[in-house]
Formats: structure tokens, sequence, C-alpha cells
């Protein structure tokens, strides 16, 4: 919402490779809100054009603070005012988008990391999935029905879902938004031309989302 060229170009940029589940449109307030799941505002640039009236009432969709200033202050300013979640500017992509699908899921999201160090890794579980497992898991984060994933892996739709029912007692989800969710999270979401990667016992590094900013 409000941002200049430069910031919207930079993070459909960022989020391209992603296309599958997650989208930006640019949204100033002089015209009609567009359909979204949630709506990136800058709480530096709203105060400037609102005179500090926090997040507007009117609009639709959830409210998502996105900025530089990650400081406890200004989180909690924006968080008291009804914003339903705060991101920084700071975060690398896959970690900004894994925060953006928590609070499209109806979760309040806080992701404050201000650039050093290392982000911190969602969780610190290890997981023994099959390479099949692994293989259905990312197409399923890359937005395809059980019938094309049958189709493009040569099984059976029964196969299909076997080994979905089979991924998901495993990382302990029960639908689909949260194997998606799971996915971008450990890192198995497939960008376009990309196989998945063969599953590991390691330290780990969801539909569609559009995003207003």
């Amino acid at each position: 919402m409000d941002e200049s060229e430069l910031v919207v170009h930079g993070i459909r940029s960022m989020f391209e490779p992603h296309s599958a589940v997650i989208s930006v449109v640019a949204y100033r307030t002089a015209g009609p809100a567009p359909l979204s799941d949630l709506t990136l505002y800058d709480p530096s640039a709203h105060r400037r054009t609102a005179g500090a009236r926090g997040v507007p009432g009117r609009f639709p969709t959830r409210m998502v603070a996105y900025g530089w200033d990650c400081s406890p202050e200004a989180v909690s300013t924006e968080m008291s005012r009804g914003a339903a979640g705060f991101v920084s500017k700071w975060l690398p992509t896959r970690r900004l988008i894994w925060n953006l699908l928590q609070a499209a899921e109806g979760r309040v999201v806080v992701d404050a990391w201000t650039g050093r160090g290392e982000p911190t890794r969602p969780t610190n579980d290890t997981w023994a999935l099959t390479h099949r497992e692994t293989e259905v898991l990312s197409m399923i984060a890359s937005g395809l029905a059980n019938r094309e994933i049958a189709e493009q892996t040569n099984l059976s739709i029964n196969s299909v879902k076997s080994y979905i029912r089979g991924a998901y007692a495993k990382i302990e989800v029960t639908s689909r938004s949260q194997a998606v969710l799971w996915a971008i999270q450990h890192g198995l979401l497939m960008s376009p031309n990309t196989e998945p990667a063969a599953p590991r016992m390691v330290r780990p590094v969801g539909a569609r989302l559009s995003a207003s900013a």
C-alpha cells in the first residue's frame, strides 16, 4: 500500500520464482482496493501521510506492517493499532513468504529481524521423508492439484493420495495449507524447472496468496 515503484518492483522480483503461491499488486489509497489476502504497509510512510492514525480500518484485508524500524516500540505501536502482523524489510525472501502465509492463515506474526546475523530458522525439527514424498510435497507447495501431480509423476491418483497421507503423518499436518507452510519453512518450495532435493536427515533450514503493497 502506497509503496514506491522501487519497493513494489523489488518485492515482485523477490516473489517471482514463487509465483505459484504468492503474488504482489500495487495499491494506491487514492484508488479502489485490490482483491488480496493481505495488505502490506510501511508504518513510517503511513504516519507521514495519515497523521499517525495507525492502521486504516476501512480496508477489507488483514493489515501487516512492513518496515525498516523493527524496534520493540515500533512493533508494539503497530500491533496496538490493530495490525495483524509486523514483518521486517530486512527479511530474506523465503522467510518473508513463510511469515506472510502464516498471517494469511489467520495467525498473528511478528518477525522483526534487523539484518544482523542469520535469521532464526523456524524450527529445529528433523524429518525422514522418502524422495517421492518430498517430490509430492514440493508439487503441492507449487500449487498443483492431485491430478496434475499424478500426470507429472506418472503415478495413479490413489498413489498420489497415499504419498500425501504418508507425508502428512510424518510432518504432522492435517491440511493442504499446513503442508504448504511446512514446505516453505523447510525449503521445499520448488521454483519453475527445479527438481526437489532428495530428503535428508538434517536440521531444516501453504493456496495462492496475494499481497498488496
